[in-house]
């Protein structure tokens, strides 16, 4: 199932890139309340799966315009993102492994370097990118993107799954340099932590709709040019590992998001500028597009 939220607040099922509004259905069934967020149906899933269910097989879907779609989760309590979480070792986009040199940090060590981005970062598709004053080189990171479905903590590796509710798409943007100086490891929240630095969409496709999320390739293009080009089997810590690690340092709660990794070393990003656009893909989820502007 793909869920979506729209610019009008409304809730949406996706189906084959057409669209149903049922965020007003489930309010009049008394499965939601008034005003319910994606976070809302999340967090009653499991309540709301049948009636969701009969609305895929018997609604009058319509075409999708992109420009409908909001983010997804727009206030989640909290995003988590990996860094540095994938092989590397080769020169060429496509290879799946990412570019760049092999990584002799330890997969504990990789654990240790995650980084929490606000929820302020976030915006959904069609929408902008913002450079910030006194930051232009602005990288574009790629990522799979975990949603968690329920209250958890100190979950062990075999109860992860059942923690998922499903995956989208993130773009961990990055103020590469911005004020780096020989703590800049200690600065990363706050290169990646800037408003618009966490596009994501386009909208949630629930876990059972993915077999194996270490088995999805992931495309970005910048202005028709492919960027990046890789795939998540690829990843040193996998969903388990970055889900059972984290649910160890703080509770997560329904509609969390969790980045987990981008492929290629930062000497192979280009630098966005004003006016370009960037179409992010990953296989089983979908496609979204977002545009870059500059701050005033």
């Amino acid at each position: 199932m793909q869920l979506a939220t729209l610019r009008n607040n409304d809730l949406a099922l996706i189906k084959n890139d057409a669209v149903l509004v049922v965020g007003d259905r489930l309010v009049s069934q008394g499965l939601l309340p008034e005003g319910a967020s994606m976070i809302d149906l999340i967090a009653r899933y499991d309540s709301l799966k049948q009636a969701l269910g009969e609305m895929a097989q018997n609604g009058d879907f319509v075409e999708l315009d992109p420009g409908q779609l909001s983010a997804p989760v727009q206030t989640p309590s909290k995003i988590w993102a990996a860094a540095g979480n994938y092989k590397r070792g080769t020169l060429d986009p496509g290879k799946s492994r990412g570019r760049g040199k092999a990584s002799d940090i330890t997969p504990e060590e990789k654990l240790e370097r995650i980084f929490l981005k606000p929820p302020s970062a976030i915006v959904g598709p069609e929408e902008n990118i913002i450079i910030p004053k006194e930051a232009d080189t602005i990288f574009p990171e790629l990522e799979l993107c975990i949603v968690i479905g329920r209250k958890a903590q100190n979950l062990a590796k075999a109860q992860v799954l059942d923690a998922v509710f499903g995956y989208m798409i993130i773009l961990d943007v990055t103020a590469r340099g911005y004020r780096a100086g020989k703590g800049s490891p200690g600065t990363r929240c706050i290169r990646k932590g800037f408003d618009t630095f966490a596009p994501v969409g386009p909208w949630i496709t629930t876990a059972d709709e993915i077999p194996d999320p270490h088995d999805l390739k992931m495309r970005l293009w910048v202005n028709g040019e492919i960027r990046q080009d890789a795939k998540t089997d690829a990843m040193i810590n996998d969903v388990v590992t970055l889900v059972s690690y984290i649910s160890q340092v703080s509770t997560l709660y329904p509609g969390d998001l969790i980045a987990t990794g981008t492929p290629d070393a930062p000497e192979f990003q280009q630098k966005l500028i004003p006016g370009d656009t960037l179409t992010s893909e990953i296989e089983g989820i979908g496609r979204m597009n977002i545009t870059v502007g500059k701050a005033l």
